[in-house]
């Protein structure tokens, strides 16, 4: 089923999550190879992004295949916020840009970013109010409230500061991500809007895909952690034959190879998300020991 995020067009309710050292490009490519309508990046600093952080910007690396994509930014400041976009539009192609208010990792909550925004609602509207010039639809990631009346203040702010969509995560700051999804939290949100919401957390496959959109009424779903290692969960939701997850590393190597993509630590961290299981333990063993790219391709000899 189809639906629209502003006048943008998406071939079906599947969104993968802008998951931090995962969403890389390579790994967003084989999530679209098996159905995911919608991808968006890691999160990017904007602070960082504005100092020409190198490592930032490969964050922000995309092709033309790389279709539709929404840009997630992280940070406090209204003024970086605003330039960081400019950058990403003057310098990248993609189609939305995404304000992260979810992160629960501590690092990001000490610089008053991510999940720490949503104590600050006329913040969080600033920053979406300083991006709707900018000519790209708008979304905002948020987690629930131990209190869903003011994840629903916090919704309805995000609204009216000119939001295309909103995506929910089911979980609160304190869960992280474990723990049971409140499906309620996330229908009271939809309930109370007026623009598409995707909702998150939880989903493994078809049947908790089913669930979601079942118990919460959302316009769509955002798959994350399943996918990891595992692209393939998009064409099991889709009913059509998925790739394994050894197929699946050859093609990511394949694709970090043709499109250059040498940064040796992440991919090496990303190979190990697909070998998880008993059975490829004696060949995890040797990629942890491989010192380089060279000797990464010599485990699989």
């Amino acid at each position: 089923m189809q639906f629209k995020i502003g006048s943008l067009a998406l071939k079906n309710q599947l969104v993968l999550a802008p998951m931090y050292r995962i969403s890389d490009l390579p790994f967003r490519l084989l999530c679209r190879a098996q159905g995911a309508g919608l991808c968006f990046s890691e999160m990017i600093n904007c602070e960082a992004l504005i100092r020409n952080n190198k490592s930032n910007w490969c964050l922000a690396e995309t092709i033309a295949e790389d279709f539709p994509l929404g840009m997630q930014l992280f940070g406090a400041r209204i003024e970086s916020m605003r330039k960081a976009a400019e950058l990403l539009i003057e310098k990248k192609r993609f189609e939305l840009l995404d304000l992260n208010l979810g992160c629960p990792s501590h690092n990001v909550l000490n610089q008053g970013a991510g999940a720490a925004l949503l104590k600050r609602p006329e913040r969080i509207s600033e920053i979406i109010s300083s991006w709707k010039d900018l000519g790209k639809p708008v979304t905002a990631k948020i987690r629930i409230a131990p209190n869903v009346l003011h994840s629903i203040k916090i919704a309805k702010t995000i609204e009216r500061a000119g939001a295309s969509a909103l995506i929910v995560h089911g979980r609160t700051i304190q869960q992280e991500n474990s723990g049971k999804i409140d499906f309620v939290a996330i229908k009271r949100i939809k309930k109370s809007l007026g623009i598409p919401v995707i909702g998150h957390g939880g989903i493994r496959g078809n049947a908790g895909f089913e669930l979601m959109l079942e118990k919460t009424k959302c316009d769509a779903v955002m798959i994350g952690t399943a996918a990891i290692g595992n692209p393939g969960v998009f064409a099991e939701i889709l009913g059509e034959k998925q790739i394994g997850r050894k197929e699946a590393l050859a093609k990511y190597l394949e694709l970090c190879n043709s499109l250059n993509f040498t940064l040796f630590g992440h991919v090496k961290q990303q190979v190990l998300r697909f070998l998880a299981g008993k059975e490829n333990r004696e060949l995890a063993l040797r990629i942890t020991k491989a010192k380089n790219l060279a000797e990464l391709k010599e485990c699989f000899k």
